[in-house]
């Protein structure tokens, strides 16, 4: 089996558990994943089987969104739940209004500070590696982009529910600890459910113990590239392209990725901009 998997990860287990027990149900080493979730987190992780794996950086760019359940009367060390208690707070008044516009002023940031507890390597070692060390180390802030932030759960027993919208690498943990600093009240992320990556859906997923060895893939390898731009190229190209040439603005000055195809139709390679050119980053058909 090739091609891009939807599973719905369930609560408690790591990314790279789902990853592990495809490769054993699937009988195929080549798997991967376009996009971590916490152990926490739950929803939709989009799995990459055989060629697919190579889309991974591609599909790692697409906006993800989420519905998040964020806990106001204390902070942790990893800003979700399964942190450690470092600030409580008891008494404290917050409304829906206030809530409403400290949301409307963090959607207007555009950078973040990563959560300690992180994945992301700094000199060659993962931040939640200092952090269990006691190390101290320099945390670089990323450009991010709230697109949509909007209660859908209003505050009850000081939490409520919103959907978010955010761009590649944007932490719903350090939205959720970041809020509490701008309304002066400790929180943090209780709950998190993936429900969209790119155009795939959560609806349109296997639980991860319905997968057999002859389930087929959500999206077929070729279904996915009927979605890309096409770039029609002369017949001459056709072995040239199979063998894994590169191609320049003599065939397209499209920037995004693109499917390079015969005047037949026929499926030939993706290709990817490479600064100056393109380069092939998956060949296809036979």
């Amino acid at each position: 089996m090739e091609g891009i998997y939807l599973i719905d990860k369930p609560e408690g287990i790591t990314s790279f558990d789902v990853v592990r027990k495809l490769r054993k149900t699937l009988k195929n080493k080549e798997i991967g994943h376009a996009g971590t979730l916490d152990p926490m987190a739950t929803g939709l992780l989009v799995v990459l089987v055989g060629k697919a794996t190579k889309l991974s950086n591609l599909l790692l760019e697409k906006q993800k969104t989420y519905v998040a359940e964020i806990t106001f009367g204390f902070s942790t060390d990893t800003f979700d739940k399964t942190g450690k208690i470092v600030h409580e707070k008891s008494l404290f008044t917050l409304t829906n209004e206030t809530l409403s516009k400290g949301i409307e002023t963090l959607t207007m940031r555009k950078e973040q500070m990563p959560p300690l507890f992180a994945a992301i390597k700094v000199d060659g070692k993962k931040l939640y590696e200092y952090a269990r060390n006691n190390e101290a180390v320099e945390i670089q802030s990323r450009p991010i982009d709230i697109q949509t932030f909007v209660i859908t759960k209003p505050l009850k027993n000081n939490c409520f529910e919103a959907l978010l919208s955010v761009s590649k690498g944007t932490y719903i943990r350090s939205i959720a600890h970041d809020l509490g600093l701008l309304l002066e009240i400790p929180s943090h992320l209780s709950a998190l459910r993936r429900i969209k990556s790119g155009s795939f859906r959560i609806e349109d997923s296997y639980r991860l113990d319905e997968v057999t060895e002859q389930t087929q893939p959500s999206i077929s390898l070729s279904d996915f590239m009927t979605t890309l731009d096409k770039v029609v190229v002369e017949d001459y190209m056709i072995p040239l392209i199979k063998n894994g040439i590169r191609l320049d603005e003599r065939q397209t000055t499209i920037e995004g990725p693109f499917v390079a195809v015969s005047k037949t139709g026929e499926l030939l390679a993706l290709y990817q901009k490479d600064q100056t050119n393109y380069k092939p980053i998956i060949q296809l058909g036979e």
